[in-house]
C-alpha cells in the first residue's frame, strides 16, 4: 500500500514537472549508500543503498523528491519529500551550494527501527555544478531506536 501511494506520489511530481516546463529543472538522482553515524550500525547495516528518483525543483528554495532505494536493512524503500533550502552559496568554477531541510514519506522500516515510520526528515546539502550536475547529502539525526546517517545521491539533470 505504502509502495503504491509513493509510486503515485512519483506520478504525480513527474506530472506538475511536465506542466510547468518552463521552471522546472529536473535531475534523475541515483542513490547510492549511506554513511552511519553510530558503529554498531556501520559494522551491522547495509552501507550500499542503490536506488533511483527523480527530484523536481520549482523554486531556487523549493524541491520535490521521490524515488525508491535499498534500505540500510536490506529492504526496498519509496520515498516522496519537499525540500525547502534556502540557504545559498556560490563557490568558484560555478558551483553552487544549497543548504536546509527535507522532510516527507518513506516506506520500508518498521517501527522498532524508525520511531517516526512513515515520516522522515534531515538535512540537505545539494552542490550543483553550473551544467546541473551534482550530489546530493541528506543527514538524518540519530534516534532513540536508530542510528543517524548521512546518506549521497548522484544528480544528472534531465534538462
Amino acid at each position: 500500500m505504502k509502495h503504491t501511494i509513493l509510486a503515485t506520489a512519483l506520478l504525480a511530481l513527474t506530472s506538475m514537472a511536465h506542466a510547468a516546463e518552463s521552471a522546472v529543472r529536473l535531475a534523475l538522482d541515483v542513490n547510492l549508500a549511506s554513511y552511519h553515524t553510530e558503529s554498531w550500525a556501520r559494522h551491522h547495516l547495509n552501507q550500499s543503498n542503490p536506488g533511483l528518483g527523480i527530484e523536481a525543483q520549482f523554486t531556487p528554495d523549493g524541491t520535490a523528491l521521490a524515488g525508491f532505494y535499498r534500505n540500510s536493512y536490506r529492504r526496498t524503500s519509496a520515498y516522496a519529500l519537499g525540500a525547502w533550502t534556502p540557504l545559498h552559496a556560490a563557490l568558484p568554477l560555478g558551483i553552487r551550494l544549497d543548504a536546509g531541510l527535507a522532510a516527507g514519506l518513506v516506506s520500508g522500516y518498521r517501527h522498532d527501527e524508525v520511531p517516526c515510520e512513515p515520516l522522515a526528515a534531515g538535512a540537505l546539502l545539494r552542490v550543483r555544478a553550473r551544467d546541473g550536475f551534482g550530489i546530493n547529502l541528506l543527514a538524518v539525526p540519530n534516534t532513540q531506536s536508530g542510528a543517524g546517517f548521512v546518506g549521497l545521491q548522484v544528480a544528472i539533470p534531465i534538462r
